[in-house]
């Protein structure tokens, strides 16, 4: 049992706990390579994953619809590879040099091997992809990768725009976490062979949750402990990134307030800026924006009854929310 979950993501990890296992098994035999050091440093990789959210999610979404088949199990660990792949490369580009409290591997060797390992990671994913008749699947998760590559690129481009809306915040992080949580629903219901309206509607589901759960990653970068997060914190101030708590502030303080904020991440007084941000309720909000998101995730559940893995999503929908790393 893993301390950091509550009593009822537990009991839905152990509707999935077999194919987790079996995901598991499958990864280490596709990633396992015969020259030692490559061996090495993708194995390293792969202990950045945590909680396999999108596994979970694919598998729980599969149990839902019918039976899970070798398709799912193949798609759940083509998904956790990129997801690798995208936190190895998120580490480069923002300088972090902690992930699941182990070194990120642009500090345990350099960028070179790090980029390098990201894409033996994605190719190995694709070619998981290719192993059935089938390639709707595979195209769903290279749009997924496609959203993903562009909202990272369109972040970089919004470097420094503190001037941005909450509606322009919304649009950009649509291309982060949510490609890939939106795609690992939408999987799990291609695979039982769902029509287009369920297959959309899980899509929809993992949409919401990926926007929500980028949101409260916005706000454990500012108020999370590094000892429990177990990554690099207030790297978006670091590197001037708008997120929704900074947002929110400045849309509603006066030109004297906006003018210290500013000053304060301009001399990296971090502990300051998150104070404010924190005594004027802006953090408060974005959590409740998140909230907001995971409660529409789950009407979105509620015609697919109230069976345990109906449940079981709600638990991990609601669990997005509640984290603290």
């Amino acid at each position: 049992m893993n301390p950091a979950f509550p009593q009822d993501v537990e009991g839905a990890y152990r509707l999935i706990g077999t194919e987790l296992i079996e995901m598991e098994e499958l990864t280490r035999l596709e990633l396992s390579s015969v020259d030692p050091f490559v061996d090495e440093v993708v194995r390293y990789s792969f202990r950045f994953g945590g909680k396999r959210l999108r596994p979970a999610l694919l598998f729980l979404v599969g149990k839902t619809l019918g039976q899970l088949n070798s398709q799912h199990l193949h798609a759940a660990a083509a998904i956790e590879m990129v997801h690798t792949a995208t936190l190895i490369h998120d580490d480069i580009l923002d300088g972090a040099s902690v992930r699941r409290h182990l070194a990120t591997m642009n500090i345990r060797w350099d960028a070179q091997v790090s980029v390098l390992a990201g894409d033996l990671l994605l190719t190995r994913a694709m070619d998981l992809m290719t192993r059935h008749d089938d390639i709707r699947g595979l195209r769903m998760l290279t749009e997924a990768c496609k959203k993903t590559c562009e909202g990272e690129l369109r972040q970089v481009g919004t470097v420094g725009r503190f001037d941005m809306s909450r509606d322009e915040y919304f649009e950009m992080i649509a291309g982060k976490t949510a490609p890939l949580l939106a795609c690992s629903a939408q999987l799990g219901a291609f695979y039982t062979g769902a029509n287009t309206d369920t297959i959309d509607r899980f899509h929809r589901f993992g949409h919401r949750l990926g926007l929500a759960f980028q949101v409260v990653d916005d706000v454990l970068d500012l108020v999370g402990e590094t000892n429990t997060v177990g990554k690099t914190l207030r790297t978006d101030l670091e590197n001037r990134k708008p997120t929704l708590p900074l947002i929110l502030y400045l849309q509603d303080a006066d030109e004297k307030k906006r003018r210290k904020m500013l000053a304060m991440i301009d001399e990296k007084n971090f502990s300051g800026a998150v104070a404010v941000l924190d005594a004027s309720g802006s953090i408060d909000e974005a959590r409740r924006a998140a909230e907001t998101l995971i409660e529409q995730a789950i009407d979105d559940l509620q015609s697919f009854g109230t069976g345990e893995t109906v449940a079981a999503l709600t638990a991990l929908a609601r669990f997005v929310v509640k984290r603290n790393d």
